[in-house]
């Protein structure tokens, strides 16, 4: 992993092949973060009357309520959002923004609340005091969460869909039986459609595709990835786990 004087990431991958993000600027982040905070203050709108509603019971009953909803509703929404997301918030998923590892990998459950619980300590003084010193400080686009956490906020890539894709780049991998008919019909009838679908159209289309461009495509669905083969995912990462739907579709 290298940062470059255009604020690009190039990342190697296991198979020896380059592929870059480019960085997110810092104003994007804020537009974003801006956006996730105002989602955040209306959920904290309803936490705050539902506190009301319960005050009948006790003034401090009724404080007690708001600050541990407020502290759930905080830290949860980032936090849940960037695992279940593969990175990304509601603010980050509009901008087109991603927070990966330093390797480009996806974003895990510990590094997602890692980097949300040092959001603490970016925001002191106020507004990010600590956040946007450090962030100019490191010259790598990484507030002080993002360096806990081992993280970084990129630009998501272009969608590359395989209609769009160019003719035959180099020889496909053998198909390999990992699991009986039987089992891989019931593997593939558990996807969503649309990953079905997806995967159906990769599998075809894959003698003609590059490694770097399967690569692009395995990472543009690696949230369902995750979900469809955890294990495989976990292990090997989004290009493995598709390769592994596609040999079980292709058989």
């Amino acid at each position: 992993m290298q940062p470059l004087p255009d604020s690009d990431l190039v990342v190697a991958t296991p198979e020896r092949v380059s592929f870059d993000y480019q960085i997110a600027g810092l104003g994007t982040r804020a537009i974003a973060q801006v956006l996730d905070l105002l989602i955040v203050g209306f959920i904290l709108t309803a936490v705050y009357f539902v506190a009301i509603a319960v005050s009948v019971a006790g003034l401090s009953i009724a404080i007690l309520f708001f600050a541990i909803g407020a502290f759930v509703v905080i830290f949860g929404y980032f936090w849940l959002s960037e695992s279940l997301w593969s990175g990304q918030t509601v603010g980050k998923k509009a901008f087109r923004l991603r927070a990966v590892g330093d390797r480009g990998e996806p974003l895990t459950f510990a590094q997602a609340g890692i980097r949300n619980i040092v959001r603490i300590v970016d925001f002191l003084p106020y507004a990010y005091g600590v956040g946007l010193i450090v962030l100019f400080a490191n010259g790598k686009g990484k507030r002080l969460g993002d360096l806990a956490a081992g993280t970084i906020v990129v630009k998501d890539s272009d969608h590359v869909w395989l209609w769009q894709v160019p003719g035959a780049q180099g020889p496909a991998p053998p198909p390999v039986a990992y699991a009986p008919a039987s089992a891989a019909e019931l593997t593939l009838r558990r996807l969503e459609p649309e990953l079905r679908r997806f995967v159906t159209s990769y599998a075809r289309r894959r003698p003609e595709l590059s490694l770097q461009v399967r690569v692009q495509l395995a990472t543009q669905v690696q949230s369902s990835l995750r979900t469809a083969l955890p294990d495989v995912f976990a292990e090997s990462g989004p290009l493995a786990a598709l390769d592994r739907l596609a040999d079980l579709e292709r058989s």
